[in-house]
């Protein structure tokens, strides 16, 4: 299958997911992050998906609206089986608590093929800032 045709069918698959749970059940997110994950949210760095949990935890809940989102194959970074990383880039809002503004959002996931696990990936990069 095409690289690109793949990249946009695992983009689509994981902004479904993403989103939806950071909304409602962050505990899940977890899973898509390894110890070596690099995480920069507005500027606060967390080395691995322990300390980005706890930190999410602590945030009120929230609803994010995706209004643009883009993805491309990352062919250098191809693997014997013929997966490669996928870069995204998110644009929407997103409204924490009983704050009614909803503030503009980017975020850029670089996804990495899972070697234990064929056709899974999982974040290696997440940056996201309110813009």
């Amino acid at each position: 299958m095409d690289i690109i045709v793949v990249a946009e069918k695992s983009t689509e698959q994981f902004i479904q997911f993403f989103y939806p749970n950071y909304d409602s059940q962050r505990q899940n997110l977890g899973s898509l992050y390894r110890d070596n994950s690099r995480i920069l949210w507005n500027g606060n760095d967390f080395s691995g998906p322990q300390e980005f949990s706890q930190f999410l935890g602590r945030l009120p809940m929230s609803h994010h609206e995706v209004d643009v989102y883009n993805c491309h194959p990352l062919p250098a970074t191809m693997n014997a089986q013929g997966a490669c990383g996928i870069m995204i880039t998110v644009t929407g809002t997103v409204k924490y608590g009983d704050n009614p503004a909803k503030r503009t959002f980017s975020q850029t996931f670089i996804l990495m093929p899972d070697e234990n696990q064929a056709g899974n990936y999982y974040v290696e990069s997440d940056n996201f800032r309110f813009v």
